[in-house]
């Protein structure tokens, strides 16, 4: 009798290397914070949203609110991007969720876990053996 846990199985990480399972679990790790990331920004746009109408300093807060709108709009951009490369791991596909994750990280703010997790992606063993299969696809090419 088998006793699985159920981390590994609900991240289906049977069977991969140990640099993969690293890469997918700060993929998602970087997600979750960028989501609470995300709640905190949307929290303090409303402050000052609701701030400005009530205590009639709309000009003095519309400022730091025009700079909090594009932020929040960047990150929600680089969390779809992380959603991908989340949605890439769940396909064996490393390499291209190693990819997705480096560039949903360099959107700002800048996510370090989601660059450590996408360099991870790329460097495990699974990437590499896709990356050899297309190569020598590549090579034998249509005669």
């Amino acid at each position: 009798m088998k006793c699985e846990s159920g981390a590994d199985e609900m991240l289906n990480m049977e069977g991969i290397s140990a640099e993969a399972k690293i890469g997918k679990i700060l993929i998602l790790v970087s997600l979750i914070l960028g989501i609470l990331v995300l709640l905190c920004i949307g929290v303090l746009a409303a402050i000052m949203y609701t701030a400005g109408r009530f205590f009639a300093l709309d000009i003095s807060l519309t400022i730091p609110l025009l700079i909090l709108v594009p932020i929040f709009l960047v990150k929600v951009i680089g969390l779809l991007i992380g959603f991908l490369a989340l949605n890439a791991t769940e396909r064996s596909d490393f390499s291209r969720a190693g990819i997705f994750a480096i560039i949903s990280c360099v959107l700002p703010p800048l996510d370090i876990v989601m660059l450590i997790g996408g360099i991870f992606c790329l460097v495990s063993r699974e990437a590499n053996e896709t990356r050899v299969a297309g190569e020598s696809r590549q090579k034998s090419g249509p005669e």
